[in-house]
């Protein structure tokens, strides 16, 4: 049984400090880099097309055609993904199954975007928030429903009470619920879904142990650069990310709301 002060009294309590890192995703910087991406594709594709095509009509008269034809079709489904994942975002909700562009996003525009935002001096953190902020937009607009025992939740370490001395990764109900950390209230909400809870030391251990218990979705808690490698590694697994509370900074003393976590939970399970 849980003991000290409530979770409703602790997050009341909870001001941050000035070290806290803020949430301020903005889909405007994200629309751009797209845009952009879409904008270098259309260039690309003509200058893969023409610049071969020269020297291609010597080998056979066809050829600059097919090879035309291959990098029209390309460029046109990465296109149609951009202008799909570009509506959703600007409407808010799925538009023509734009969540079935999520692994483009995934796999070939968000590489794109960080290399752009790193020549255009736009901080990696902003996109990685955007990004964040997408990706659980479009795996809501999914709509799939899942059973808790098909769903894991993923815990970094480091919202454990940083001098506890109880071991919690190895089995998260040595936790004895003392209040100083959320670790036992995300217990209860295990126990109260049903829903299998890991408390991971690192990205190579979490990896593990989504193969060990394959889920069929994910609620991960992280930073902003974890987020975004999990949901790039756990692909094409739907995975809700919740970004956690840092008054101390980064991987250590953080804190995750539990309400975030339970609305994600309840995403997943209709």
């Amino acid at each position: 049984m849980l003991k000290g002060k409530s979770l409703i009294e602790r997050e009341a309590e909870w001001t941050g400090s000035s070290e806290s890192i803020p949430y301020q995703p903005t889909k405007v910087v994200f629309l751009g880099l797209l845009s952009f991406c879409a904008f270098i594709i259309i260039v690309a594709g003509f200058l893969f097309w023409y610049i071969p095509s020269v020297g291609l009509v010597n080998i056979h008269p066809a050829l600059p055609i097919v090879f035309g034809v291959v990098l029209a079709i390309l460029s046109l489904i990465l296109l149609i993904g951009a202008i799909g994942l570009s509506l959703a975002i600007i409407k808010g909700k799925d538009i023509f199954l734009s969540y079935k562009f999520r692994g483009i996003l995934i796999k070939f525009f968000l590489p794109l975007m960080m290399m752009l935002g790193g020549l255009l001096r736009i901080p990696k953190l902003k996109i990685e928030q955007s990004f964040i902020e997408i990706n659980n937009q479009l795996v809501r607009g999914m709509g799939k429903k899942f059973k808790p025992e098909r769903i894991l939740i993923i815990m970094p370490h480091c919202v454990q009470y940083i001098d506890c001395k109880i071991k919690v990764t190895q089995n998260v109900r040595n936790c004895v619920g003392c209040g100083k950390c959320e670790i036992g209230d995300l217990v209860g909400l295990s126990d109260e879904f049903g829903i299998d809870l890991f408390v991971s030391t690192g990205g190579t251990i979490a990896r593990r142990k989504v193969y060990e218990k394959r889920p069929n979705a994910i609620v991960a808690v992280a930073c902003e650069r974890d987020l975004t490698s999990g949901i790039q590694d756990a692909y094409p697994l739907p995975v809700i990310a919740v970004l956690n509370k840092r008054p101390q900074g980064y991987c250590m003393g953080t804190g995750v709301d539990i309400s975030d976590v339970r609305n994600a939970i309840r995403d997943f399970l209709g």
